[in-house]
């Protein structure tokens, strides 16, 4: 039986990365058909290389400050003492996942639940609640980020889809609702459950899984509902977020594009890139690419080429090459340490 349940698991993770992959063929297809790849290669020659080493900087920063926030949301679950949970520690489960996510997309999280689970001794299940929480808390940036890019799209285009500065202002309105419900939703949904109607429709062993599943969550939610602790964790969410833009400004300043794109014209590219990296692809590949051409060519105006140089440099320096030598100094720092 285990055997065939080992085989059957093998059989669904090697389906979900071919599947991955196709979809980043696909996406890297359409970025690329019809453009001139010596001009690509070229307009890549003309990168500056110090704007580019503070992009490595700024990526530090960002990760540093996305796992100092994820201690604040592990917090709740050390209960039985008042030891903090080690910055070090979730500094590195974050790198790790960081790393794997490259090769297999959503694999680098259940690499940082078990890190952290193991390195800090904490309950998986309670983890787990914290990094979903972690991940509403960057839906919801980057649904305020979109609303704002809505409203600040070009003239031209806002006039031929005037919907878009509403359905901005729709997408904001709804972001701040739902975090302001997001540390009461475990308990909200818990009462719901409770209802007699509900209980009518849901067996007891469903229902029974699914209360433990939101007590998990309530717990997991616990820092939010500090109010010491959630004006720190909204500032070191827009602190996160602003990192990520700079990180795009920082190439832009390295292609020498500041003349064609603004700071305001770097945030619209940069979010409508992001949106790509919610596209379940290895390392986000192809699906970044994609957008951020789009983008860059409608919100800069600038050649097919240039903006896919742009991109690709982009990408590859942000999401794979720094992520990759951080995750690598740390985890040989850790191996040294253990030896010692």
């Amino acid at each position: 039986m285990q055997d065939t349940a080992s085989n059957t698991s093998k059989s669904s993770q090697m389906f979900k990365l071919l599947l991955t992959t196709a979809i980043a063929v696909i996406f890297l297809w359409l970025a690329f058909a019809g453009v001139d790849f010596s001009a690509i290669l070229g307009h890549s020659q003309e990168v500056g290389t110090a704007p580019i080493l503070f992009v490595g900087i700024s990526v530090l920063v960002g990760t540093f400050l996305r796992s100092y926030r994820w201690t604040l949301l592990l917090s709740p679950l050390r209960v039985e003492t008042e030891n903090p949970i080690g910055q070090f520690n979730a500094f590195y489960a974050v790198l790790m996942g960081y790393a794997v996510n490259i090769v297999l997309p959503r694999g680098g999280e259940v690499v940082r639940l078990l890190s952290i689970s193991k390195t800090e001794r904490l309950p998986w299940a309670g983890v787990l609640a914290t990094m979903l929480i972690d991940r509403m808390l960057d839906i919801a940036a980057l649904a305020i980020l979109l609303g704002i890019t809505l409203y600040l799209l070009p003239s031209q285009t806002i006039t031929a889809l005037p919907g878009l500065a509403n359905a901005g202002i729709v997408l904001i309105v709804a972001a701040i609702a739902g975090l302001c419900l997001l540390p009461h939703s475990g308990r909200i949904a818990q009462k719901g459950l409770a209802l007699a109607f509900v209980q009518r429709y849901v067996s007891s062993s469903v229902g029974d899984n699914l209360s433990e599943l939101a007590q998990q969550f309530d717990q997991g939610s616990g820092a939010l509902r500090n109010v010491a602790r959630f004006p720190l964790i909204a500032l070191l969410s827009a602190m996160i977020w602003f990192t990520y833009w700079l990180n795009f400004y920082l190439m832009v300043v390295a292609f020498g594009l500041q003349d064609k794109i603004t700071a305001i014209k770097c945030l619209i590219i940069f979010t409508i890139g992001s949106v790509g990296s919610l596209i379940p692809t290895p390392g986000s590949i192809g699906s970044i690419h994609y957008l951020v051409k789009i983008a860059a060519i409608e919100t800069a105006k600038l050649s097919a080429e240039k903006a896919l140089s742009f991109a690709t440099i982009s990408h590859l320096f942000i999401f794979i090459i720094f992520p990759s030598l951080l995750a690598a100094v740390v985890f040989l720092y850790k191996r040294m340490s253990y030896r010692k």
